[in-house]
């Protein structure tokens, strides 16, 4: 069968050139940054507003492959490629049928053969299998080479949906990953990537409560927010108001020789904290993963060293192994409040992760480009029935020699083939009295936890 080129309204009225196709695949690539660089400004959703600049992308796209086809692409090609895929598949069809007839015939003749007869009867079918095969490629030969201009009408077209597609599915995971939410960077840990670490010690860790009987926080990382650090100070004020217990609260990124007893040992033994033996330190180390609770001699007995693990397992713990400081240092002064006011012990029900939260936005992202995706891709399977991208090759194959033995094969095949945190915790020992705040002595109660 042969073509005639044809100068009706059903071809195309341009060509499309090497250069051309070059233009067109330079501007989807160009293109396909404007959804990456829209979702890095600015917005209150960027998930939503990243999957839409991305579908609009798409659709663009999608809409200029199309326009560009019906400019440069025959109307009836499609017809002509459906022709001669449909004659080469007969062409592969019947040589396969002919290698089954055969396969019946060897079968035929075979029974009752010796299995030395039968390997001169297989060298001689597998003569007659090369004679089929080479008649195959001849016929396959000549009808692609009368059809070569159809075939030839067909690459740059072929070549252009390709790189759509493919652009199209790196801009669709650009986005993804752009607008995926990530976890909130506590304060310590912005401050921290702008200045060097600083090693607190009781020589070098400021005492706001010396300046101001009302802050009883030390926060020289900015550890936590400001409203996080009010709450303490209210709440350990209203320790000192109503059951007379001062109290020091020190929150740090680092600890010298990371260990939070010694810190706050020394801390009490260098101003005395507590009137009366009454005193509460507290030390945190927010990037040690390590926090200590030691209370006053004269007030061990009401919070016990089995009260203090049990306040930093179940308040501090979880909350800064969600990096979320500010929960875990308020709920523990509220807690510390009710153990002591023998009230009913705050609840965490509210508090959550923010990683949690991120998971269910990058779900909800995957969601979202997984179903536009399997959309796109069902388009593909689509244009690649007209273009074959994959696949091609082993629809026009012949089957493979049925009649070469395989070594160590028990028998016979007839079948064809084609081509185809926590660590711990402990006390420490020592004590220290005598300073400003009141005189106070610690007796080496309480307990380090880390997570």
């Amino acid at each position: 069968m042969t073509y005639t080129k044809n100068q009706n309204a059903g071809e195309a009225k341009h060509t499309l050139g090497s250069n051309t196709k070059l233009l067109y695949v330079a501007l989807m690539g160009v293109l396909g940054v404007v959804p990456a660089a829209m979702v890095s400004s600015a917005t209150l959703t960027p998930m939503v507003e990243g999957f839409l600049y991305f579908i609009v992308y798409a659709a663009a796209v999608y809409a200029g492959m199309t326009a560009v086809s019906r400019r440069y692409e025959p109307s009836s090609q499609k017809a002509l490629m459906n022709t001669v895929h449909q004659e080469v598949t007969n062409i592969v069809a019947n040589s396969n049928q002919q290698v089954r007839d055969l396969i019946a015939e060897f079968n035929s003749y075979s029974k009752g053969m010796s299995q030395h007869q039968k390997k001169s009867l297989r060298k001689r079918y597998s003569e007659a299998y090369d004679g089929v095969k080479q008649s195959f490629n001849h016929n396959k030969a000549k009808y692609l080479s009368d059809t070569q201009s159809v075939i030839d009408k067909n690459r740059p077209m072929r070549s252009l949906w390709g790189w759509a597609f493919a652009f199209t599915f790196c801009a669709s995971l650009v986005t993804c990953i752009g607008t995926t939410p990530q976890p909130e960077q506590s304060p310590a840990s912005a401050l921290s990537q702008q200045q060097e670490a600083v090693y607190w010690n009781a020589e070098n860790i400021p005492i706001p409560y010396l300046e101001d009987a009302t802050q009883f926080v030390s926060n020289p990382d900015h550890v936590l927010s400001d409203a996080a650090v009010n709450h303490v100070n209210i709440m350990m004020k209203k320790l000192e108001d109503s059951l007379d217990i001062q109290s020091v609260v020190v929150v740090v990124n680092h600890i010298e020789n990371d260990d939070p007893f010694r810190m706050a040992q020394d801390i009490g033994n260098r101003y005395g904290v507590g009137r009366n033996d009454r005193g509460l330190m507290i030390v945190v180390g927010y990037e040690d993963h390590s926090i200590n609770i030691s209370p006053g001699r004269a007030l061990e007995a009401d919070l016990t060293d089995a009260e203090c693990r049990r306040l930093q397992q179940d308040y501090v713990i979880p909350g800064m192994r969600a990096e979320m400081p500010d929960s875990a240092m308020m709920y523990l002064s509220d807690a510390i409040y009710a153990t002591l006011k023998g009230k009913e012990m705050p609840k965490m029900s509210t508090l959550t992760s923010p990683t949690n939260d991120s998971d269910d936005d990058f779900e909800k992202a995957l969601a979202l480009y997984s179903c536009f995706l399997m959309l796109w891709f069902i388009i593909l399977i689509y244009k690649n029935k007209k273009y074959e991208w994959f696949g091609g090759a082993a629809a026009m194959s012949i089957m493979a020699n049925p009649f070469v033995e395989v070594p160590h094969s028990s028998g016979f095949s007839t079948g064809g083939g084609s081509f185809g945190g926590g660590r711990g915790f402990g006390g420490g020992g020592g004590g220290f009295s005598g300073g400003s705040f009141g005189g106070g002595s610690f007796g080496g109660g309480g307990a380090t936890s880390r997570w």
